[in-house]
C-alpha cells in the first residue's frame, strides 16, 4: 500500500442530543451543521450506534470500521489486532447534570456480559461553579452505599471536585461518577457504551416515564477496593523556548499529552500506535508523507500508525493541542 494511503484523517461528527445537552459545542467550535442542542459530539467512533465516516481524502465516505478492516495494523499500530477501533473520543457539553453512574472495568465487564469502560476528561471550558463527582468518600462500602441509595442520599457519599479549564480527571472502570452542569469536556475512553445509572435527579423521558436505573449491575460493577485520585497531575516531558510537552495521563488503554509550540514540531512516530490530535488553540498544518490538513479549533484528527514524517507547522504565533496515543 502506497504512502499516499496514510494521511491525516478527520470524520463527520456524530451528534447526540441527550436531555442534559447545551449549545457550547455548536457555538464554540462553529458546528453549523449540528442540531441546536448537542450533548455529545462523537469525534472518533467505531460503533453501530454512532459510526464515524471519513470526511477527507481518498477514504472519504468510508466508515471507521471499514477503514480498520482495510488498513489493519497500518491504521492502529504494528502488532495490534482489534475487532473495532479501540477508543471512543467525544466532546461533552453538560448544560445540566448528567446522571450518577458507573461503568465496569475489564474484569467486571466479563462477569456482567458488558463492555469495559475506563475514561478520562480534559476540561476545555468550565463555569465558575463547575464540578464533577468522581469516586466515593472514604469508608463507604457496599452496604453503606446500598443504604444511601435506598434513602435517596447518594450524593452525600460522593467525592465532589471543582474543575477549571485544563484540568484532567481520570475515571477508571468501577468508579462512581457524574459530570455536573457547566462543563465542556473532551472525553477519551475505551470503545464502550455500557453505563449503569444509579441516580438521575428524578428526571423523566419525553414520554413521562422515569429514566431506568441499574442498581443491581452498578453494585456489582463498582470497585470497592481501588480508589485512585481522580485529578491527574501532569508530568513535564520537555520544555525549551519553542516547545512545551506534558504527559497529562497514562493508562493501560491510552495516553494523553498536552503540547504547545511556536515552531514546527515533529512528534516522535511510534509505529505501534496511531496518533490523535485535538486543536485547542491556534491554527497549524498537520502534514505527513501522504497529505496535509489544516488543524482548526475543536476538530479531532486521526493520524494512522503507518504515517511517516509527521509534522505540525504553526500558522499562528503558537498552537496548543492535545495528543492521544495507545
Amino acid at each position: 500500500m502506497g504512502m499516499e494511503t496514510f494521511y491525516p484523517l478527520y470524520f463527520q461528527p456524530v451528534y447526540k442530543s441527550y436531555i442534559w445537552g447545551g449549545k457550547d459545542i455548536v457555538s464554540d467550535f462553529h458546528r453549523t451543521e449540528a442540531p441546536e442542542q448537542v450533548a455529545e459530539s462523537w469525534e472518533i467512533s467505531d460503533r453501530q450506534d454512532g459510526m464515524s465516516v471519513v470526511a477527507n481524502g481518498i477514504w472519504q465516505g468510508l466508515t471507521l470500521h471499514e477503514l480498520l478492516e482495510k488498513l489493519g495494523e497500518g491504521l492502529v499500530g504494528k502488532g495490534r489486532r482489534f475487532s473495532a477501533f479501540p477508543l471512543l473520543i467525544k466532546l461533552i457539553d453538560s448544560h445540566e447534570h448528567l446522571s450518577i453512574q458507573v461503568h465496569p472495568d475489564d474484569v467486571k465487564a466479563r462477569l456482567l456480559g458488558a463492555e469495559p469502560k475506563t475514561e478520562m476528561w480534559y476540561v476545555l471550558k468550565a463555569d465558575k461553579q463547575a464540578a464533577v463527582y468522581a469516586g466515593l468518600k472514604p469508608n463507604i462500602d457496599r452496604e453503606a452505599f446500598k443504604k444511601v441509595i435506598e434513602t435517596g442520599t447518594v450524593l452525600d457519599v460522593l467525592e465532589k471536585i471543582a474543575v477549571k479549564s485544563g484540568d484532567v480527571i481520570f475515571v477508571p472502570g468501577g468508579t462512581v461518577h457524574a459530570i455536573l452542569t457547566g462543563c465542556l469536556l473532551l472525553e477519551v475512553q475505551q470503545n464502550s457504551n455500557t453505563t449503569y445509572r444509579i441516580y438521575d435527579w428524578g428526571r423523566v423521558e419525553k414520554d413521562g416515564t422515569a429514566r431506568p436505573l441499574h442498581i443491581s449491575e452498578a453494585l456489582q460493577a463498582i470497585d470497592w477496593v481501588h480508589r485512585p485520585s481522580p485529578k491527574s497531575v501532569p508530568v513535564l516531558l520537555h520544555k525549551d523556548k519553542t516547545l512545551h510537552i506534558e504527559r497529562l495521563l497514562k493508562t493501560a488503554y491510552f495516553e494523553m499529552q498536552y503540547v504547545e509550540t511556536i515552531e514546527t514540531w515533529e512528534p516522535m512516530v511510534n509505529e505501534e500506535s496511531f496518533q490523535v490530535f485535538f486543536a485547542l488553540e491556534g491554527e497549524a498544518e498537520l502534514t505527513t508523507q501522504g497529505g496535509m490538513e489544516t488543524m482548526i479549533l475543536g476538530r479531532t484528527y486521526l493520524v494512522p500508525a503507518a504515517c511517516k514524517k509527521v509534522k505540525i507547522i504553526p500558522k499562528t504565533t503558537s498552537v496548543r493541542i492535545l495528543r492521544v496515543t495507545l
